[in-house]
């Protein structure tokens, strides 16, 4: 009989595209994996996996088989934590994707809260620079601007924030201030975006109403933490969350730049990979992660 154990390290490592990364999500030894795997080849007297030092290809029977399993074994899971779901405190391991820079904003402090709280659960915090695939990773829920969401995205708000226009004194010191929304064009704006060098627009609201400004740069990433420490370099000018930069604007490392106008509301959400459950130690966690950064904003 096959070992229901074995199969599902299979289909890990299969996602993961690798021992290594499949043994990480797994929290167990490398060689333990690919001993489990082994022994179900054995079993199986047949070759699932062809191993390179570069990468793992599955032969056809491999693909086949993990056809076949993959759905089997995601039923079996979700049944183990719907199970688990039912015990009067949630326990279990909890994986959650997060961009590099959300502790710069949110305090360590409050996780470790978290987890003298819920004895029970195990937390993995896994880096989502890229805007990880929530499904493929095997995730249980990320935080995520929602401007970067699909429509049909299952989210859950967390906070709402406008997002302004900031530089470093030096940057202005050297380039001077811009007075009008006109004269942002002539500066070094530092970009936001998933695209590739092109134009864009920041969308600002001000005492005229809403505006469209385009603004270049030579630099663009995809996540809010280089773009302001670019700005705090004093690289050029930045739009930024007001939570994410408040502290910076307070001790004078940054200073608000047309500060008349602003971006419209923007909500910070939590995702969930699978509207059909979303594991009851995941919404506990979102309401602590909502409730500190409510706390935070009042203070």
């Amino acid at each position: 009989m096959l070992d229901l154990n074995q199969i599902r390290f299979f289909v890990e490592v299969v996602r993961a595209g690798s021992f290594a990364e499949a043994a990480r999500r797994l929290g167990m030894p490398a060689n333990t994996v690919s001993r489990h795997v082994q022994q179900l080849e054995d079993d199986l007297k047949s070759r699932l996996i062809l191993r390179t030092t570069r990468k793992l290809t599955l032969t056809a029977i491999g693909q086949t088989f993990y056809e076949q399993c993959t759905a089997h074994i995601e039923g079996l899971m979700l049944a183990g934590r719907q199970a688990a779901d039912t015990q009067a405190e949630p326990v279990g391991p909890l994986r959650v994707a997060l961009n590099d820079g959300f502790f710069e904003v949110f305090p360590i402090s409050s996780i470790t809260d978290f987890l003298v709280s819920y004895p029970g659960i195990n937390l993995e915090l896994v880096p989502d620079n890229a805007y990880l695939d929530l499904m493929a990773s095997g995730v249980d829920l990320a935080f995520r601007p929602e401007t970067v969401l699909d429509d049909d995205t299952t989210r859950s708000v967390l906070t709402t924030s406008r997002w302004r226009l900031v530089a470093a004194p030096k940057y202005l010191e050297s380039h001077g201030t811009p007075a009008t929304l006109d004269e942002l064009g002539q500066h070094d704006c530092l970009v936001i975006s998933r695209k590739d060098f092109g134009p864009v627009t920041w969308q600002l609201s001000g005492p005229d109403g809403r505006a469209e400004v385009p603004v270049r740069g030579r630099l663009l990433a995809t996540s809010t933490t280089p773009v302001r420490q670019a700005a705090l370099a004093g690289l050029g000018i930045a739009l930024l969350p007001e939570l994410r930069i408040r502290k910076d604007i307070e001790d004078g490392r940054l200073v608000c730049v047309l500060d008349q106008y602003r971006s419209d509301k923007i909500n910070f959400c939590a995702v969930f990979p699978d509207r059909r459950h979303i594991r009851r130690a995941a919404t506990i966690f979102v309401d602590h992660v909502r409730s500190t950064l409510v706390a935070m904003l009042n203070q």
